[in-house]
């Protein structure tokens, strides 16, 4: 009987190794580049524009929801909600020519001005501090930064 218990115990642990195993693959599969980006972000900095961050956005952050199924972005300018196209290859992403902007008018449109002309200019982007932190990169320079929401 003993002997039958410890063999159990054996095989129960081998099977529970070989099943963590298999999930451990499966996420590294699934966590690709294009998947790490997916979701809800909210812009915490922009370059520098002549006007501190919270100046430019005092209405609203800006906002990116990712879908790299799909191959979609939208979000908030700031002011305006915006959809668009994107693609990633490895590090590299880009963003569609043709994004759709609403058109409502806000006091001051500088932010949103600046949103707009930063996102034409990232070529890579990199995600930091276990997935919470977005960098939108132009050459070797962080342009744009968000925080998973």
């Amino acid at each position: 009987m003993k002997r039958f218990l410890i063999a159990a115990t054996a095989i129960l642990l081998l099977a529970a190794c070989s099943a963590n195993k298999k999930n451990v693959t499966t996420v590294e599969k699934d966590n690709g580049k294009a998947l790490l980006i997916d979701g809800n972000w909210e812009v915490d900095y922009i370059m520098p524009q002549g006007k501190s961050f919270d100046e430019l956005y005092a209405r609203a952050k800006p906002t990116f929801t990712f879908d790299s199924k799909e191959g979609k972005v939208s979000g908030v300018t700031g002011c305006n909600n915006f959809t668009g196209t994107f693609s990633t290859e490895g590090k590299k992403i880009s963003f569609g020519e043709n994004m759709a902007v609403t058109r409502k008018m806000c006091p001051d449109m500088t932010g949103e001005q600046a949103f707009l002309a930063t996102i034409k200019k990232v070529n890579s982007y990199s995600v930091t501090n276990a997935g919470k932190t977005l960098n939108l990169i132009m050459g070797d320079m962080a342009i744009m930064r968000a925080q998973r929401k």
